[in-house]
């Protein structure tokens, strides 16, 4: 077979909105992603988050407005968790949604209860980061809470993207971005196959020269910060999903949909055949085996920045 004759590598996931949507539906049916994340919030958010925002800005009894902005939100079921913890202390909040996705955007909406409509104003936006950024005035306000989870996967330029986000924050305020860590999982599987989902990837599915800008972990969020000298603290949670259809001598709608989500490939099972059987064989170490069914293991790391307030830079 001539090298003009090898299979191309699949397009990236990220250049097919829809597809991703429906991939990443998949993915979260499977796994325990949102309820051990939920578990986070509801055990060690309020006094990472809430107790801090507090201690820096007071409370909202006095008719304090707390704006929070959301990136990358989804369908607001870690966002949501925050809220509810954030309105126990700021019965008024304003917070701007910003999501891609309009049908993850609907199901956020969809998702709101009767005691969020009370304290809270919903700003949504349809768009990407860039384009909320490009329609933003000059002299905004800036914002006491950023939730950034999953997020930052998909910038282009990380220390950019990071200094904006901690440049948007009053001070005070607190930035949460939440990212798979280094070197586990989804970290250990991006790390070991940098083309994977990149759309510079080369198109014989080598693995030379890809830029790692869109397979981002923990290890780059944490470098990129040291290198802009912003201070953070770092927790985080676990997270399984069954995936054993991925493993199936016969193909199926679901193996598929896991498969192009956990390698960010639109029909990853057309790649390349010995790309194909590597990564999945690395994708096989990262599982466990409960009975007949294969879970990957990926752990998460919570970043928390905090701005300083201005009687501490004095």
């Amino acid at each position: 077979m001539s090298k003009s004759d090898k299979p191309a590598m699949p397009r990236p996931l990220s250049v097919d909105l829809a597809h991703y949507t429906k991939a990443f539906k998949y993915i979260a049916s499977v796994g325990d992603y949102f309820e051990v994340a939920q578990k986070w919030t509801e055990e060690t958010f309020y006094g990472h988050v809430v107790e801090k925002l507090v201690t820096n800005l007071g409370d909202g009894t006095d008719g304090k407005l707390l704006r929070v902005l959301g990136i990358g939100s989804g369908s607001g079921e870690l966002e949501l968790g925050f809220l509810n913890k954030l309105l126990t202390k700021f019965p008024k909040i304003q917070n701007c949604v910003v999501e891609p996705s309009e049908s993850l955007l609907k199901k956020y909406e969809a998702n709101i209860k009767p005691e969020h409509e009370t304290g809270i104003t919903f700003d949504w936006q349809n768009r990407t980061f860039d384009e909320f950024l490009e329609n933003q005035p000059e002299n905004s306000q800036k914002v006491h809470f950023i939730s950034a989870c999953n997020f930052l996967y998909y910038v282009k330029d990380l220390n950019e993207a990071l200094q904006t986000l901690y440049d948007m924050l009053a001070p005070g305020g607190i930035l949460l971005a939440i990212i798979t860590a280094d070197y586990t999982g989804y970290g250990k599987l991006w790390r070991t196959f940098p083309s994977l989902g990149c759309e510079t990837a080369p198109q014989d599915g080598s693995q030379d020269n890809a830029s790692p800008s869109h397979r981002i972990d923990a290890g780059y969020v944490r470098d990129a910060l040291r290198q802009l000298q912003i201070p953070y603290h770092e927790d985080g949670f676990a997270g399984n999903y069954k995936i054993t259809e991925c493993f199936s001598d016969e193909e199926s709608e679901e193996g598929n949909l896991a498969l192009d989500f956990l390698t960010h490939t639109i029909r990853f099972r057309d790649a390349p055949s010995d790309l194909f059987q590597q990564v999945l064989a690395c994708i096989k170490e990262s599982c466990v085996q409960r009975g007949d069914e294969r879970y990957f293991q990926s752990k998460n790391v919570c970043f928390l920045i905090t701005k300083p307030t201005e009687s501490a830079t004095q």
